[in-house]
């Protein structure tokens, strides 16, 4: 039986919840200062108080064939005015390196960096 607490402990040594929130954070504002026309067709008006970003999900994914290739994610979705309008993740090597992100809004895959 697998003990999910090694996936917790290693998210909690990681410090997985206030990165991935900073770096959803700082990805969204990328975004909306790179595509202003996205603006208001998926958020009206921003207005920062109006956003919710919470880390909801930690998961590994083992590549069986090469494992090397394996990763850990870290899955925010992008709450707005209470709707749910996207999400966020972030990729982590087996060692805690960040390696790459993926923001996508209302199913749109946003190239921001």
């Amino acid at each position: 039986m697998f003990d999910q607490n090694v996936i917790v402990e290693w998210a909690k040594s990681h410090n997985v919840e206030s990165t991935a929130r900073n770096y959803c954070l700082s990805c969204v504002n990328n975004y909306l200062a790179e595509s202003p026309e996205d603006e208001k067709l998926y958020f009206g008006k921003y207005y920062s108080e109006k956003l919710m970003l919470e880390l909801e999900k930690v998961y590994c994914i083992i590549n069986w064939n090469e494992p090397e290739y394996s990763h850990i994610i870290a899955l925010v979705p992008i709450i707005y005015d209470g709707k749910e309008i996207g999400r966020y993740e972030l990729f982590y090597r087996m060692s805690g390196e960040i390696y790459d992100d993926l923001l996508v809004i209302d199913g749109q895959e946003q190239l921001v960096y």
